[in-house]
């Protein structure tokens, strides 16, 4: 549901060969549908710049993909003041839905002119934001009443597999559990960018350290509504039609 394996386009992948290897680590963990999903800092580039270079990119790379891997074009976008100046904000979404990875400054308090950024995406736009990474926004980890709040705008929490691996630091993969115990966490997303920077390799033991410390059901619930939201994406009705 988040990566950057697309090749030659943002910080993530940049070769070819490294986005293949990335997506065969996913492939030996199960994992057969992928959403990749570049950045787009909306204060550096406008909408047509990111959307021609985006394309290139992704139709150079799609030859490459192999057979049995479905993947999703969507992008990361960090919400500045400039991408309200666009009437549409289709072509940013997650593939043929109407989900939008929504990225802001990680010291963001949350205040009201954030919420009203929300209502924006959602009421004049039709849009479903999601916020990725969510452990990284230190006001939304010490206020979960707020990501309750959020979640009733519509809006889909995700956090990355590395926070619940050995290594995390406990504290904070505590205060992640205890909020997916809580339904609060929505989907689980990779954010790969390659084999150093949040590999792709852990999907399966944070998927066991959830299923361990939350129970079997709440990581069926989340993989549910990433194959919901991948469904829409791509535009299928049936499941199987993912799997063909």
């Amino acid at each position: 549901m988040h990566s950057h394996i697309l090749p030659d386009f943002d910080d993530g992948a940049k070769t070819v060969e490294e986005s293949l290897k990335l997506i065969n680590e996913l492939r030996k963990q199960g994992v057969r549908n992928i959403c990749l999903t570049p950045h787009f800092y909306t204060n550096e580039m406008s909408y047509e710049d990111y959307l021609e270079d985006r394309e290139r990119a992704y139709e150079a790379f799609l030859p490459y993909v192999p057979e049995d891997i479905n993947v999703v074009l969507g992008c990361e976008v960090y919400i500045t003041d400039y991408i309200f100046n666009n009437s549409d904000l289709s072509k940013i979404t997650y593939g043929k839905s109407r989900y939008i990875l929504t990225e802001f400054s990680y010291n963001t308090p949350f205040t009201e002119k954030t919420i009203q950024r929300f209502y924006m995406l959602t009421q004049n736009y039709g849009l479903c934001p999601v916020i990725p990474h969510v452990e990284r926004y230190s006001y939304l980890m010490e206020h979960p009443d707020v990501i309750a709040q959020l979640k009733d705008i519509g809006v889909v929490i995700q956090t990355n597999v590395t926070c619940y691996t050995k290594e995390a630091p406990f504290f904070k993969k505590h205060k992640l559990l205890k909020l997916i115990k809580h339904g609060l966490i929505d989907i689980l997303g990779t954010d790969t960018h390659s084999m150093n920077h949040n590999p792709p390799t852990e999907f399966r033991e944070a998927m066991s350290t959830i299923s361990q410390k939350c129970g079997s059901r709440e990581v069926k619930r989340m993989m549910m509504t990433a194959e919901r939201m991948f469904k829409k994406a791509s535009g299928v009705t049936r499941s199987r039609d993912l799997y063909l």
